[in-house]
């Protein structure tokens, strides 16, 4: 075999190999970490107050409104009430002590680059730098402007009980989950509790961040704390607390 016949089969096994290896890379190994535990949907200025020594981080949800161009702290599209994210954070006694989720219920290809600059200024207005700050989407292809060295961002996976899904049922979606990782590399996921096993055994090297709102009787998310403690890939776990007129768990 002439020397030119090698050195040409040597570059296709090569480019072979590259190919290879793009197409099996897995995410990355996620940092241990102490769990911490945060409150849910902290939507009010009034709850946000009562609890903010209580816990370490608040999670709230918020929309980016094109016509104020910034963040609204609520939970439905329909709602009309008008609390700036701004005007939330002012409320608080110190809000760099706190560590925030951002459930974010409206972003799209439209506003992720303007909500991006926009929470970034509102970062460095608060000097919101010392703890993390998760912005949490459904849909992580529009995630990445906010992939800073300040935000974590993650991938809100559908949500269902992997106890009462069929297999074909799972494997769907399993198969919609790995699409959005290979196609946006996000390497956060973030899921309600009861489906923590499913994430255990089909994305144990990802980092993980969880809520548990079925009860919030404190013997029972005392348990629940304890037995995700276990799990050093695991960041967060929100739970629930009632508060003025809000007497029930509620939905994420």
């Amino acid at each position: 075999m002439s020397g030119s016949t090698l050195f040409r089969l040597g570059a296709v096994l090569w480019i072979l190999l590259l190919t290879s290896c793009e197409k099996i890379r897995t995410p990355v190994t996620p940092v241990n970490r102490p769990l911490k535990v945060w409150l849910h949907r902290a939507n009010t200025i009034d709850k946000a107050r009562h609890f903010q020594y209580q816990y370490s981080g608040l999670e709230l949800d918020v929309h980016y409104d094109t016509v104020y161009h910034t963040f609204l702290v609520k939970h439905d599209a329909s709602d009309t009430t008008v609390l700036f994210l701004t005007a939330w954070l002012s409320a608080l006694d110190d809000p760099g002590h706190l560590g925030f989720w951002l459930d974010f219920k409206n972003l799209s290809a439209d506003n992720m680059l303007a909500a991006s600059r926009e929470l970034l200024r509102i970062r460095d207005l608060y000097n919101l730098t010392r703890q993390t700050i998760v912005v949490e989407s459904p849909s992580p292809e529009y995630l990445h402007p906010f992939d800073t060295l300040n935000f974590r961002i993650s991938f809100y996976i559908p949500t269902f009980d992997p106890s009462t899904v069929t297999p074909e049922e799972e494997l769907n979606f399993r198969n919609f989950i790995n699409s959005n990782i290979e196609e946006t590399w996000i390497r956060t996921l973030s899921a309600d509790y009861v489906q923590h096993g499913f994430m255990q055994q089909w994305y144990p090297r990802m980092n993980k961040l969880l809520w548990y709102l079925s009860s919030w009787d404190q013997h029972v998310k005392d348990s629940v704390i304890n037995v995700t403690r276990r799990d050093f890939t695991v960041e967060v776990l929100l739970v629930g607390e009632g508060y003025g007129s809000i007497l029930l768990p509620e939905a994420h």
